[in-house]
């Protein structure tokens, strides 16, 4: 899965295809549209777009997998102008309660409700306030205990802690080595994985992108500590949801503390 969007109506599969491919640069035929996000295409094809029943103030929430576009914000932007209506997405921002909101002809990034994203839901609260964000941060690091506590009993309620808590609210470790682009990529992208899963199950494809992009970081940084930022709890995380069968309704695992 390289993106999952929000949309703000239905859109009948035909034109969903039409929309993507449109968006993508491809043709329709390069597009198969699937029912169900841990459902099968029923024929191969360059990009996959699974879609589901959506929430709150969008009618549909769909991800997509295969072919990667090569700006994928640009995507979104003519993804939005092809279906005339707003689209919800990712913005590339490692807090999860900010996203993109693309309309015809426009783009703003905004927040959401925190208490309904957990939900599922997802309701825009306004443009974005990076100052109010950095107004909420502590002045210190918040080091997480490994015992799982009340409001996170659950592995989904630990990956959660850390991804949209404790990786969002802490202050990063300063990094002891350099960073390339390629790690970056790579810290970001678990990130989004792990945040998507905190609170559902995964298809075989996600969890084997999870295993691969987890790997990846540890054979980049033999010391995750030096690595700095948050790369330890990141690994842990990715050990939680790796942990078979991964359940986010499951009972909480024992972590080993960094």
């Amino acid at each position: 899965m390289w993106d999952e969007l929000w949309i703000e109506r239905e859109v009948a599969a035909g034109d969903l295809a039409a929309a993507v491919a449109k968006a993508h640069g491809a043709e329709t035929s390069d597009v198969v549209i699937v029912d169900g996000i841990a459902a099968d295409p029923s024929r191969s094809a360059r990009i996959q777009v699974h879609r589901t029943r959506g929430a709150g103030e969008f009618a549909m929430r769909i991800q997509l997998d295969g072919a990667v576009p090569p700006d994928r914000r640009v995507f979104c932007a003519r993804l939005a102008s092809a279906l005339t209506c707003k689209v919800l997405g990712d913005d590339g921002n490692i807090n999860p309660f900010s996203f993109m909101l693309y309309e015809p002809g426009n783009a703003t990034r905004v927040s959401v409700d925190p208490q309904k994203l957990e939900q599922h839901v997802p309701v825009i609260l306004g443009p974005y306030d990076e100052r109010t964000e950095e107004d909420s941060h502590p002045t210190r690091p918040i080091r997480r205990y490994p015992l799982p506590t009340e409001h996170r009993s659950s592995r989904g309620g630990q990956v959660a802690h850390i991804v949209c808590e404790y990786m969002v609210e802490g202050l990063p470790r300063p990094p002891l080595v350099a960073w390339s682009a390629d790690a970056t990529e790579t810290y970001d992208t678990l990130t989004k994985l792990l945040g998507t899963l905190a609170f559902r199950k995964a298809s075989d494809d996600e969890l084997a992108s999870i295993r691969t992009w987890s790997t990846k970081l540890r054979q980049t940084f033999s010391d995750p500590e030096k690595a700095g930022w948050f790369v330890i709890e990141l690994l842990e995380a990715s050990t939680i949801v790796l942990a078979e069968p991964w359940d986010p309704d499951l009972p909480a695992i024992a972590i080993t503390p960094a």
